[in-house]
């Protein structure tokens, strides 16, 4: 069986911000346009599907640490903040974009919220990255024949 394990991140999070945007439950929020991602960033995303993206993203940080929270989220999202003269502090990501998004994943049946634990992948979001796995795992075997000897 395939698992997200199997494929690239990249090649990955690209096929499920695909599917996601399909999904009714995930929209992007009105405010999604004008924000930036957190207080190391000096713009907002230049990208369009950039909500969708951050969403795959989430789904598959999920996945690989079997349930995690909006703080450690954020931290991963995090970044070094410039202090001019004195030495960067690392920072967190935005807080709301996390919840957001962790909202409109719950909406959608994929995650759902363990207390104590954080949120976890409910058993369709699981299938879920694992089909999506599977189906990038295919296109890459039929694009590089090669890659069959590993």
């Amino acid at each position: 069986m395939t698992t997200v394990y199997d494929v690239p991140a990249k090649d990955l999070i690209d096929a499920v911000t695909k599917k996601l945007q399909s999904e009714k439950a995930i929209v992007p929020p009105e405010w999604s346009s004008f924000v930036r991602t957190g207080i190391p960033r000096e713009n907002p995303p230049m990208e369009k599907n950039w909500w969708y993206t951050r969403c795959a993203s989430i789904l598959r940080k999920i996945y690989i640490n079997n349930g995690i929270g909006v703080e450690r989220l954020r931290s991963e999202y995090g970044g070094k903040r410039d202090r001019g003269s004195k030495p960067y502090h690392a920072r967190s990501g935005s807080g709301a974009i996390v919840r957001k998004a962790l909202q409109q994943l719950e909406k959608a049946g994929l995650v759902m919220k363990i207390r104590g634990k954080g949120r976890v992948l409910t058993p369709k979001g699981r299938s879920f990255l694992d089909n999506t796995a599977y189906e990038v795992k295919q296109r890459l075997l039929n694009h590089y024949p090669d890659l069959k000897k590993y």
